[in-house]
């Protein structure tokens, strides 16, 4: 059985990367013991992944544990076409701090009154470490910014972003049918069929 860690606590994402997962057992951060804030000061989704799988993976080997250990990490972010991309790397913090989805999600909605383009996309770049092996993936789902939030399902932007061929939000979709078709869900996706192949 593989030892697989996922650099994350956050527990949505946690639910959302099990279920894809699934029968393959991950462990968060919290239940290896890895209490460390680390900092995400890659100006790519792609260097933050990459930061956040090499933060745990110096940790196991400083700690004797790094064995036959899996991590990986992701990093995700929004793109509204007509704010040029943002708040890209900038998404989980763009209200300002403490991180608050509502807040992230009003401020969206605010700096797109009265505007036409709504198109956006979510991008989720997956970094896998195993050994001295590094691999990264990616997965991305476009779709629109709605004009107010619809649903209670899900996290962060859900609420407010509708994926292309749907009526609905992420916020309105059933778990299952989101965890099919979202960002997240491409990138571990491609993640299960890398892990699957080792």
């Amino acid at each position: 059985m593989k030892r697989l860690i996922f650099a994350s606590n956050n527990t949505h994402k946690l639910e959302e990367v099990r279920r894809i997962l699934a029968p393959m057992e991950v462990l968060s951060l919290r239940e290896i013991g890895f209490e460390s804030e680390i900092d995400e000061t890659g100006d790519t989704l792609s260097a933050n992944s990459l930061i956040k799988a090499q933060a745990v993976a110096q940790w196991l080997k400083e700690q004797g544990e790094e064995g036959e250990a899996y991590i990986f990490a992701d990093d995700t972010g929004l793109e509204i076409e007509a704010l040029n991309g943002a708040p890209g790397v900038f998404t989980a913090r763009w209200a300002g701090e403490p991180a608050c989805d509502a807040n992230n999600r009003k401020k969206a909605l605010t700096e797109l009154m009265g505007q036409s383009n709504r198109r956006a996309r979510f991008c989720t770049v997956v970094t896998l470490i195993h050994g001295d092996h590094i691999q990264q993936v990616e997965g991305e789902v476009r779709g629109t910014i709605t004009t107010e939030e619809r649903g209670s399902s899900g996290f962060g932007y859900d609420a407010i972003f509708m994926p292309e061929g749907y009526d609905s939000t992420f916020g309105e979709l059933p778990a299952a049918t989101k965890n099919s078709i979202s960002h997240r869900a491409r990138a571990i996706a491609k993640l299960a069929e890398i892990l699957k192949n080792e």
